[in-house]
């Protein structure tokens, strides 16, 4: 175990998962969550010697608190964007989460490239849309992925507290889980920045790189739900309850270690993303039957777990992981 996984575990396990219930319930994330992600080294995990533990340490986060974990989640796209343009001294305030930082990939041929950016003059201009940002007012700055239509460019642009840009409109989402992770759709309208904001380009043809990590560190939000979920039924007094405890962890592990093993086979990966989305809901619903009557009074682990899973089916999905989750409800062979 890694000494950034273990600090994930002891912030979990002390500070996260107690306040999950309150941070559900008033869709607010305490100042102090951050803060501990901070101290303990967790927003430069992406950059560091310890990146490989990066996807166990979402999913260890994200099971105790799922909003907490999803801004942070969303900082690394932009802290491995910067660690490759070269840009050290935004690095360093990004792993020392001096500076937090959210992401949107709405620009991609993967996101519809509902963003697109101009060349005017020695700056860029930014029009269209942004379906779901997280973390509006929870971060410094706001690292987008627009298309380049005339070059044939996709482009990473920073914009600085984009919250109080005149030209940037948010509309709130009110999600079924994750509320206080303040996810908002965006619209663009001639939004301009300097020629300094380009942290990444590439060609427009050329798919990502980095498209099976990002698939695998995704996969963390199911995962995460599961190990909640795992959690809720060992603290039930019940030998059945725990029982279904031990059955999820062995599952849970196996689905774990196929998507590790994975990330040469995009389309394997995506087939055990819908495999970890189904696990999440049928863990979700084993935690309801444990804990009986009072699973549909709002506010209960097994109520919010529900909603949890129901959120990871969608979240960060692709075609294939929404063929694979059908398949299985289907009962066809994968």
């Amino acid at each position: 175990m890694t000494s950034l996984l273990a600090a994930a575990i002891e912030i979990t396990d002390t500070v996260l998962a107690p306040q999950a219930a309150t941070v559900d319930a008033t869709g607010v994330i305490p100042a102090g969550h951050f803060a501990a992600l901070a101290d303990a080294g967790l927003y430069g995990i992406a950059c560091s010697d310890q990146a490989g533990s990066a996807a166990d340490v979402a999913e260890t986060l994200v099971s105790g608190c799922r909003a907490t974990g999803f801004v942070w989640a969303q900082h690394h796209g932009v802290l491995i964007a910067a660690t490759a343009a070269g840009r050290r001294r935004l690095v360093a305030e990004l792993a020392a989460g001096r500076t937090r930082a959210a992401v949107s990939y709405a620009g991609l041929a993967s996101h519809g490239r509902t963003l697109r950016v101009r060349p005017d003059g020695g700056g860029y201009v930014l029009s269209g849309t942004a379906a779901m940002v997280t973390g509006w007012g929870l971060t410094d700055v706001l690292g987008v992925w627009a298309h380049d239509a005339e070059h044939g460019e996709d482009l990473m642009l920073l914009v600085p507290e984009p919250h109080r840009v005149a030209g940037i409109a948010a509309r709130p989402l009110d999600l079924v889980a994750a509320r206080a992770s303040d996810t908002v759709a965006l619209r663009w309208d001639g939004v301009r920045v300097g020629g300094d904001a380009v942290i990444g380009r590439r060609p427009a043809a050329r798919p990502p790189s980095t498209e099976a990590a990002g698939s695998r560190l995704n996969g963390a939000l199911s995962l995460g739900t599961c190990r909640a979920a795992v959690r809720v039924l060992a603290g039930v007094d019940d030998p059945e309850a725990h029982a279904a405890a031990a059955a999820g962890r062995r599952e849970l592990d196996r689905v774990r270690a196929g998507l590790d093993a994975a990330l040469g086979d995009l389309d394997r990966l995506y087939r055990l993303r819908g495999h970890a989305a189904d696990l999440a809901v049928r863990l979700a619903a084993a935690t309801v039957a444990a804990t009986g009557s009072r699973a549909v009074l709002a506010g209960s682990d097994a109520e919010r777990l529900t909603r949890e899973a129901l959120f990871c089916i969608v979240c960060a999905t692709r075609p294939q992981i929404r063929s694979a989750v059908l398949a299985r409800a289907t009962g066809a062979a994968l």
